[in-house]
């Protein structure tokens, strides 16, 4: 009876402490999907600097300006409905502008797309849902002249919210692509 409740107890004790990667990285083919989710408007009045590997970016509230071909060039983030990963008509739209934008990007500039998630569902659900999102998005900007060997994509789920409020407008600025450049 003791040894039943110690290999109870180390069963418990490893269910209740696994670990948890907190960001995805997938490459290689994936398949388009249909459109369809919900965007509501972002506020884009909260801007500021950072650098990021060398680069100087401008960070907005909806995206990222980028210089590309001595051009500074606004990059939007992509917004998915609840518990949705399909582009609707409108992000369809940001999507093929962003595309427009990128191909003029230098030989070796890796885009990293980025998916997240809200705090609705499961750390693992979250996962999934942001990878789906992020490869949504590849897909499109593929068919649109990318070089799928240009492109990354990485799942925060819901680790990396832009809005902590507790409320519909800031849980859909959290549903969101973003695409990061590197060289």
């Amino acid at each position: 009876m003791k040894k039943l409740g110690m290999y109870s107890l180390l069963v418990a004790v490893i269910l209740f402490t696994g670990c948890s990667q907190k960001e995805v990285e997938v490459s290689g083919p994936t398949e388009p999907t249909n459109s369809e989710s919900a965007l509501d408007s972002i506020d884009s009045s909260n801007i500021q600097n950072e650098v990021v590997n060398d680069s100087l970016i401008e960070s907005a509230d909806n995206g990222y300006y980028y210089m590309i071909n001595g051009k500074k060039e606004l990059i939007e983030n992509i917004y998915f409905g609840f518990d949705k990963y399909n582009l609707t008509t409108e992000m369809q739209s940001v999507a093929k502008s962003n595309a427009t934008k990128l191909s003029g990007l230098q030989t070796g500039t890796t885009i990293t797309v980025e998916g997240n998630c809200d705090e609705w569902g499961t750390d693992e659900y979250n996962y999934a849902l942001g990878l789906k999102r992020a490869k949504v998005v590849k897909d499109s900007l593929v068919m649109d002249g990318i070089a799928d060997s240009s492109i990354k994509v990485v799942s925060f789920g819901e680790s990396n919210p832009i809005c902590s409020d507790k409320n519909a407008s800031c849980w859909q600025k959290n549903r969101r692509t973003e695409h990061k450049l590197a060289k």
